[in-house]
């Protein structure tokens, strides 16, 4: 991990700032609505810390997202802004050379840093049917930009979690098959062409793991973000054909 020069006095207030955000989010039902940046002011103060000392990439948080955190103006999905400061939690406790996991009380990943390294999926069949140019302006291009935003919250919110493998709503194999999907379909979306049988894949398994969250009651926000995934990509689908 590279050393941006912040003194253990520095890493500390920057924790306190952290518990004091994440305190105040948990202490309010958040659901799928989204919360303002000046609602955690604490914690916007700590990203503004980690960015100015060049250490605010070292988080990982996808480009869709992390100009968001640094927009005191901004609102971001309350799931979404927990996940985040969880995930951030456990940077700065690493930054500390501390297990953040073992903090009481504490917010953190169980789950290793790249858990589709750690369990790599199997291999994925899909039916291809052709690909399909998206023109700029076109209602499909704008729904892509809707649906990019909504993957790169799923894969956050499903690479974070503070749940151990026997209480969480996935199997550490359903996980990384899950966030391989999303992150493939992410940087499909990403490109000139789309291909509308990986597209009805993405949408199928969103759909299955939604259900799955809905049954069990588990990591339901990640559910319904991937119910939404699904009827978004379904719109996207309609669009393209």
């Amino acid at each position: 991990m590279t050393d941006h020069g912040f003194s253990p006095e520095e890493i500390h207030e920057m924790l306190l700032g952290i518990q004091r955000s994440l305190s105040r989010l948990k202490a309010v039902k958040v659901d799928e609505g989204h919360m303002p940046m000046s609602y955690i002011p604490e914690a916007a103060s700590v990203f503004a810390k980690l960015a100015v000392n060049g250490a605010f990439d070292d988080l990982g948080i996808n480009p869709i997202l992390a100009p968001k955190l640094k927009d005191i103006d901004a609102t971001v999905r309350g799931p979404v802004m927990i996940a985040v400061l969880s995930h951030t939690h456990g940077y700065l406790r690493k930054l500390q050379g501390v297990d953040g996991g073992k903090e009481p009380g504490a917010t953190t990943d169980h789950r290793p840093t790249d858990i589709v390294t750690a369990h790599p999926p199997q291999p994925l069949q899909v039916w291809t049917e052709r690909w399909v140019y998206v023109r700029r302006g076109s209602r499909a291009k704008e729904i892509i930009i809707d649906v990019s935003e909504l993957l790169e919250e799923a894969i956050l919110l499903a690479k974070t979690t503070n749940l151990p493998e026997a209480q969480a709503g996935l199997t550490d194999i359903e996980r990384a098959q899950l966030i391989a999907i999303l992150e493939t379909t992410l940087a499909m979306l990403k490109a000139p062409m789309v291909e509308p049988g990986l597209l009805k894949k993405t949408a199928r398994v969103a759909n299955d793991v939604a259900q799955k969250a809905a049954k069990t009651k588990v990591e339901e926000a990640l559910g319904a973000g991937l119910e939404h995934i699904a009827k978004r990509v379904a719109e996207l689908i309609a669009n393209l054909l």
